[in-house]
């Protein structure tokens, strides 16, 4: 039946999160119309895209008031327990909402929604406009609010920035910079500065937070901590180049065993410099407030000093960091350069240069594709490690001038020795040369190249001149067509010119009167290694800021992970108020949704039906009706409301044991009584007897009568997930940024419980892209290997590993799992 939108209410869409699953209208003819993502196991009636949408993310319901009447026909927004979901810009929490025409819906950070009814006004209320023309734009990858043109400012009121604090307690302040040091691994697809956002909120929160001055022992734990880890890798990498045997050739020493080695060291100097500029900006601020805050004037002066003190002392670790890290990258890359660069100088005769078909130009030959192969490899690391781009200009403009030295002073010390000292190699060498810097230019490179090989190549192109032309050329002519040569280098070239072409002295080469000084200083000839382009730490232009705006969403996921990583820890500090919920009230069962009849079976999926691939415990029912637990605030014990809440209705038939909780428990025992219902049964015999047993097992799309029937007007939000126990594989291919999805220890989410999660789904990943993962699911085996009993950065490793191809085992959690996976603390 068709409904005109002239007499239905509906829904338009004003801001979306993919042109192509998104409606533009969503008409509201339903009794009870379900809003979610759309998975395998989850089929709302209304499906949304966005990884922050729930499965089920909220309920529009008919509400009939006791009038009667179209006009007593009100629709209410019931919004799910964990799910962000505003009206007009305000936070509804869990409290229903009665729709109004006009009235704006936010579901998560990207979904904007108009809601019209024509059965209560046909032109917009005027305070809607209003509000339409200060929605604001949000990025479509971070969510963040987008800012338009000519515009300064957004009303406090639609502006829904990304609370970037890290709230933490004195004696956690060792583990948590611990957690953070090791959070990152630099060969990942992580943020490379995320190390810096998370360590400057420590410094931001200790230092309005704590007790005026301790943040001083932070910026000394945090600048020792970063030094000892670059100490380490520059020791480690140093017993690593001991092992080379002498004489040390290409074959033996390529760049590609280097990188790994020196994306350590580059990692935290790029962080160090983020941090030394966050100190030396941030620390006097705070270092004012603390002393506004002090009444004493002796303890004052004191503490005020002290923490001057520490600031200055952290400032000169991480500045010793910064530069110890630039010259030892630049020692083992110049290291690798000498091994390279003097076969560009001795080219051999009708050398057959490697080509590609798929290439338009002709390829490098293979001397200069080495050397090329070093800068590209440099810049490549400086631009994934996000080194800053003043600092990665230095560290190439220091490569270029090695470089430029070593084959000048090779030419001037061996002379008639290389084989460029004749003329047909001399052409050869200096074609080798304008190549390598005709790649500079095309790499953004040409201006330090060019400068630092200025004298190699008049020095090139002298050689390169024929003999005939050159003979006629006085020393005048000579010191005016290559300028960059001083007097006593032009001379010695010259003169080694000569005894390789075995002519005699040529009397208009000798220098003239004004030169003939300088000509003769043999300690002119050599250039210097003592003089290279000094280091300059940048002033501007650094990355690291806790005003942003809109905040890479990979930095914003890891802040996320080590909120719940701390959650976790206060939970483990006190056990009673700790992440676990009492079993049997989340932890075992499923609940039944209410004001349907009938309680879904449960699909198994059994790959192997010698091992079983799904392994399942029975639960025994608890008695909860009035006492429904509900998740608090983010670390926070969760809290016991009354019987206001509404009674959760629960049905034997589904009491499953969900993937979260731990295996290997054998049922019988005495915390494990005999399950009774059809599906407990049901999953027993599929153990037993595998894919193959009697038609008694529930298989995927079976269901089973519930004992009881929920009532119809029951409105537990918590209870108005379908709930599934369903594993699948998945095969994913990585991208350019990896594989797209972010996952997280159950330990340290509210959920309470070992295994690895997906907490997040970058937009457009493969991850994403398959359409069958959602936000809460498990991983169990990744290549064939299972992760059960394997801890959380084990996991990860044989992720990291794993290859381009990759197979995952996954199992898809119920709602109640995926939104403590997917938890966030409420607005405050």
């Amino acid at each position: 039946m068709r409904y005109s939108l002239y007499q239905c209410p509906h829904l338009l869409l004003l801001q979306g999160y993919s042109q192509q699953h998104d409606s533009l209208v969503y008409v509201l003819s339903r009794e009870r119309h379900t809003v979610g993502q759309r998975t395998p196991s989850s089929k709302p009636s209304i499906s949304l895209s966005a990884p922050d949408i729930l499965p089920l993310h909220c309920t529009i319901r008919r509400h009939q008031s006791p009038e009667g009447g179209q006009a007593g026909t009100k629709l209410v927004l019931e919004p799910i327990a964990g799910a962000s979901v505003s009206v007009n810009f305000s936070e509804v929490g869990r409290n229903p909402v009665v729709l109004q025409h006009g009235d704006l819906l936010s579901l998560g950070l990207y979904y904007l929604l108009l809601f019209k009814d024509p059965g209560q006004a046909q032109p917009l209320p005027a305070c809607a406009i209003a509000r339409l023309g200060a929605a604001p734009q949000n990025c479509r990858m971070c969510g963040a609010v987008l800012r338009a043109r000519g515009v300064t400012s957004l009303p406090p009121a639609v502006v829904r920035r990304r609370s970037l604090l890290l709230e933490f307690e004195p004696d956690v302040e060792d583990t948590l910079l611990q957690r953070i040091m090791t959070l990152i691994e630099p060969g990942g697809d992580d943020h490379k500065l995320t190390p810096a956002f998370l360590l400057c909120l420590c410094i931001q929160h200790s230092a309005t937070h704590f007790q005026p001055g301790t943040f001083r022992h932070l910026l000394l734990k945090i600048s020792k901590r970063v030094r000892d880890t670059v100490w380490e890798k520059t020791k480690e990498l140093a017993e690593k180049q001991a092992q080379l045997q002498e004489p040390i050739s290409w074959a033996s020493f390529p760049m590609a065993d280097l990188v790994p080695d020196l994306q350590h060291i580059l990692f935290w100097m790029s962080n160090s410099i983020e941090l030394l500029y966050f100190i030396q900006q941030k620390c006097p601020l705070y270092m004012q407030n603390m002393e506004e805050e002090l009444d004493v004037t002796g303890s004052k002066e004191s503490l005020f000093s002290c923490t001057l003190t520490a600031s200055e002392e952290a400032m000169a670790a991480l500045e010793e960091v910064v530069l110890y890290a630039f010259q030892q990258c630049v020692y083992y890359l110049s290291k690798c350069l000498y091994v390279c660069l003097p076969a560009l100088l001795e080219c051999p005769p009708f050398q057959t240069e490697r080509r590609e078909s798929w290439r338009s130009g002709p390829a490098l030959p293979e001397e200069l594709r080495r050397v090329v192969s070093v800068f590209q490899a440099t810049s490549d690391l400086l631009q994934q490690l996000q080194m800053h781009p003043e600092v990665a200009s230095q560290m190439l403009a220091y490569l270029f001038f090695f470089s430029g030295t070593l084959l000048l002073n090779q030419v001037l010390d061996k002379g008639p020795s290389l084989s460029c000292f004749h003329w047909p190699r001399g052409v050869q060498a200096c074609a080798r040369l304008q190549q390598f810097l005709e790649w500079a230019r095309s790499a953004g490179l040409g201006t330090p190249a060019e400068h630092f090989f200025r004298k190699l190549s008049c020095t090139l192109h002298l050689l390169a001149t024929p003999s005939a032309q050159l003979v006629q050329m006085s020393w005048a002519t000579l010191r005016a067509t290559f300028p960059a040569l001083n007097p006593a280098q032009l001379h010695r070239l010259l003169t080694q010119y000569q005894l390789a072409s075995a002519m005699g002295p040529m009397s208009a080469w000798e220098p003239g009167a004004q030169d003939s000084p300088e000509a003769f200083q043999s300690e002119d000839i050599l250039e210097s290694y003592e003089n290279p382009p000094p280091i300059v730490l940048p002033s501007q232009g650094f990355q690291v800021d806790l005003e942003a705006d809109c905040l890479a969403d990979s930095i914003y996921q890891h802040l996320l992970y080590i909120r719940h990583f701390l959650w976790g820890l206060r939970g483990q500090a006190n056990p009673e108020s700790g992440p676990t919920q009492p079993e049997g009230i989340e932890g075992l069962y499923h609940t039944i949704p209410e004001g349907h009849p009938e309680g879904h079976g449960c699909p198994l999926a059994n790959r192997d039906p010698g091992r079983g691939a799904v392994e399942t415990a029975p639960a025994h029912s608890l008695s909860v009706t009035g006492a429904p637990w509900t998740q608090g605030s983010l670390g926070r014990q969760p809290t016991r409301r009354g019987s206001q809440a509404g009674s959760l209705h629960t049905d034997s038939s589904c009491l499953l044991t969900p993937p979260s909780t731990p295996l290997g428990q054998e049922p019988g025992g005495p915390t494990w009584p005999e399950p009774s219902g059809l599906c407990g049964k049901a999953l027993l015999e599929g153990q037993r007897n595998g894919p193959g047993g009697p038609p008694g097992v529930a298989l995927e799309g079976d269901t089973v009568q519930a004992a009881t029937e929920a009532p119809a007007e029951a409105s537990s939000p918590s209870s108005s997930a379908e709930d599934f126990c369903y594993v699948f594989m998945v095969e994913l291919e990585r991208g350019p940024s990896g594989l797209g999805m972010g996952l997280i220890d159950g330990m340290h989410t509210p959920l309470g419980a070992p295994g690895l999660y997906i907490q997040t789904l970058l937009p457009g990943s493969p991850a994403a892209s398959d359409g069958r993962l959602s936000l809460g699911d498990r991983i169990l085996e990744v290549n064939g290997s299972s992760l059960m009993g394997v801890s959380y950065m084990r996991a990860v490793d044989l992720i990291r590993h794993g290859g381009k191809k990759m197979r995952f085992l996954v199992a898809k959690s119920d709602v109640e799992t995926a939104r403590k996976i997917h938890f966030r603390k409420p607005p405050s």
